[in-house]
């Protein structure tokens, strides 16, 4: 069986979109560019447009110009993805260049450009010049200055080395061709990066950039890094602009009749489709979806994996329709999947449908799907198309064959989705586990009341869903009723502190208890006043219990970061939800709240104490000082404390936990630590957590050592467990 591939062509030959004549065009130009200066070409099209493709047939019709050319140009794809940093990427630029003039037949280039472009690379491995930063040493520097009592610092001269590559630039008369693609998949930091490189290290005479891109994500990117517009800094840089050319439309859908004609003869038996049925699918589920060769390419090969398998039991025309939109429109694909009974009909929906108006229906549905984020009328006749009980709930008018009851008579004899008994059939295959139907996360989002809402988040934490839960809720973010703003943040700060579970975000793990918080601050931005925000927060406060003080804090110390207020030296406008002056009064009504917890409760005996205590003893030093000295006549207290200062680190040696003693050597020293570790905790383990038995025993496994050399928790449990042996 032969799949499509997403590979870009390298032959005009193989031009099936009719961009041929446009790279040629764009390859001429190249070619016919006189200018000694750095030039920078940007091509600009939407992901899937074709831009490698076009910038490979560019390049064949350059090379075609200059077959006959002494001084033919140099090209060089420079793919910039595996770099640590700016200073490696500028290193492996040139040496990327240098080893590309070193495979050219010209002896001359390479003993003029290619020896004096060594010596410039060479400067960038040990010391990096970058404008507007200024010069830093690598760690090889360092280690050889400090070798040669800076001797070789007085031998570098970047500048007079670079004036020397040009000089040997001009004088070889030689275009390189430089071609960096992608660079909308790169990071926001990365993509800076690159266009630092070739506008301010790069800047050098005969080279001719190439950046293919997607022009709105780095725009956005741009903007994002500089604060600034990146429609502006994009336009500084780029010289000459060329937009791929909109694709026909019928080119497309004529590739993609050819593709799908390949895959039906490669079924064994006869396939039999209605005409008229094909025309409707096409019409409404396939084609305002499909706007790029690479959307042809996935639906094609997604469709022709499912359809080989259960061609004998299903509708072709209804397969490609809904692979087209598993593919390109998955939300859509995932709610026809979750809501059978809605598209195929049951008792229940025939009387719930007989007591609903079609207008009724449609505008529910037109909710529903907005609410996941598809357009909803395309929607709507998408399914309509496919499903008949549908169609007519909403209203649709489409063409079906009905019997003398009233009945559609083709579903069952076609094989359709629409037959309740086959429904599965088409998607069994793909189906994720839905640990929180979206019905339900909808319900929360859109429609329930405050003790409804509470009442089902706390069943969905109780089943240890919260992490899924949290994914798909924010992802609804942009989509909730400004209305309901206040009372789901109001429920995300109560319960933040109950949820359970974690994710991994690369080596990193990430809590639900910090997904929503994250979710709440994102909800937060969205209120249109200080005075609002301002309010709930309060609010929060003053229903904050023990359980979720520490979680407060968390809050309170975001917005003061975001003010540089108590750690950093750099504002973040964009999270300054709320006015200094409030935040003052925070600051004053969380101390209150402290001071209450605290007559009732060990304070110490809270996970998140640590924030407590921090925000404490930076509001009120005096009363947070007593509070501990009060609370360090007893050992067990001064223990428990060590061991809300412990962090968690994860690493590829595993997980473990570490001290700072900047976080508590002001109110007990480590020596008194260890020794009533030692002398008091191993023989009273049953007063302490197994975590906390953990922390006090990485605490004793780290003493002395180096802060960077961690001891795994395993190490630790080991300790415990002999700890507990020799009590025995």
């Amino acid at each position: 069986m032969k799949y499509s591939t997403d590979r870009a062509i390298t032959n005009i030959q193989d031009d099936l979109l009719g961009r041929a004549s446009f790279s040629q065009q764009l390859g001429n130009a190249i070619y016919e560019y006189k200018g000694q200066d750095s030039l920078v070409i940007g091509l600009y099209g939407k992901w899937g447009t074709g831009k490698t493709s076009v910038v490979n047939m560019a390049l064949q019709s350059l090379e075609k110009c200059s077959e006959s050319d002494e001084n033919k140009p140099i090209i060089m794809k420079f793919a910039p993805w595996n770099y640590s940093n700016r200073d490696d990427l500028i290193s492996q630029f040139f040496k990327s260049l240098k080893t590309k003039i070193d495979i050219d037949k010209n002896e001359d280039l390479k003993k003029t450009v290619g020896q004096a472009l060594n010596d410039y690379a060479g400067l960038f491995d040990v010391v990096s010049l970058v404008p507007g930063v200024g010069s830093v040493l690598s760690s090889a520097m360092k280690t050889a200055a400090q070798a040669s009592s800076n001797a070789l610092l007085a031998t570098v001269d970047l500048e007079q080395t670079r004036q020397k590559l040009e000089k040997a630039l001009i004088g070889a008369n030689k275009k390189i061709v430089v071609l960096i693609d992608d660079i909308d998949r790169l990071t926001n930091s990365q993509i800076r990066d690159v266009f630092q490189l070739v506008k301010q290290v790069c800047d050098l005479p005969n080279i001719i950039y190439i950046l293919a891109m997607d022009r709105e994500v780095v725009k956005r990117a741009l903007t994002e890094v500089h604060n600034f517009d990146g429609n502006e800094y994009l336009e500084k840089i780029v010289q000459i602009p060329f937009e791929i050319p909109a694709l026909s439309k019928s080119k497309l859908n004529n590739i993609f009749f050819n593709k799908l004609d390949d895959v039906i003869n490669q079924i064994p038996d006869e396939i039999v489709w209605d005409q008229q049925y094909w025309n409707k699918i096409f019409s409404n589920c396939i084609d305002p979806y499909i706007h790029t060769l690479r959307d042809v390419n996935r639906v094609i090969n997604t469709f022709q994996f499912r359809y080989s398998m259960v061609y004998q039991e299903t509708s072709f025309e209804d397969m490609i329709g809904i692979s087209t939109l598993e593919v390109l429109v998955p939300e859509l694909y995932k709610w026809i999947a979750q809501n059978k009974d809605a598209v195929c009909g049951s008792i229940m929906h025939g009387l719930l449908s007989n007591s609903k108006k079609p207008d009724e229906f449609r505008k529910s549905y037109v909710d529903e799907f907005q609410s996941i984020g598809v357009d909803p009328e395309k929607a709507i006749r998408s399914v309509a198309a496919m499903f008949p009980v549908f169609a007519r709930d909403v209203n649709e008018t489409f063409y079906y064959h009905v019997d003398g009851t009233g009945n559609i008579t083709n579903i069952r004899s076609q094989m359709r989705a629409a037959q309740e008994e086959r429904f599965e059939i088409y998607f069994m295959f793909d189906m994720e586990t839905v640990a929180v139907p979206r019905g339900l996360i909808n319900a929360c989002a859109f429609k329930l009341e405050k003790e409804e809402l509470i009442k089902v988040i706390k069943e969905v934490n109780e089943k240890g869903n919260m992490v899924f839960f949290m994914n798909e809720f924010r992802a609804l973010v942009d989509k909730i009723p400004y209305e309901r703003l206040g009372l789901i943040i109001s429920v995300l700060y109560d319960l933040r502190n109950t949820f359970e579970g974690e994710t991994f975000k690369a080596i990193f793990p990430v809590s639900a208890c910090d997904m929503a918080e994250y979710c709440a601050s994102d909800l937060m931005k969205k209120l249109r006043t200080d005075d609002e925000r301002y309010s709930i927060l309060c609010m929060a406060i003053k229903n904050v219990n023990k359980q979720s003080l520490g979680s407060m804090g968390h809050v309170i110390n975001r917005i003061e970061l975001a003010y540089a207020r108590l750690a950093g030296d750099v504002e973040k406008k964009e999270d300054q939800i709320i006015t200094l002056a409030q935040l003052e009064k925070l600051e004053k009504e969380y101390v209150k709240k402290i001071n209450a917890i605290s007559k009732t409760t060990k304070l110490v005996e809270i996970e998140d104490f640590y924030m407590i205590f921090y925000l404490w003893s930076c509001y009120n030093p005096d009363e947070a000082k007593d509070y501990l000295k009060n609370g360090f006549e007893d050992d067990v207290f001064k223990l428990k404390f060590i061991c809300r200062m412990a962090g968690k680190w994860n690493g590829t040696n595993g997980t473990g936990w570490s001290f700072d003693p900047k976080n508590y050597v002001e109110y007990i020293s480590d020596e008194e630590v260890y020794n009533l570790i030692l002398g008091y905790a191993q023989d009273n383990l049953e007063k302490f957590t197994e975590l906390e038995q953990i922390q006090l025993a990485s605490f004793v496994l780290n003493y002395k050592k180096d802060r960077i050399d961690h001891v795994p928790e395993q190490k630790a449990q080991q300790l415990v467990q002999k700890w507990k042996t020799d009590f025995m």
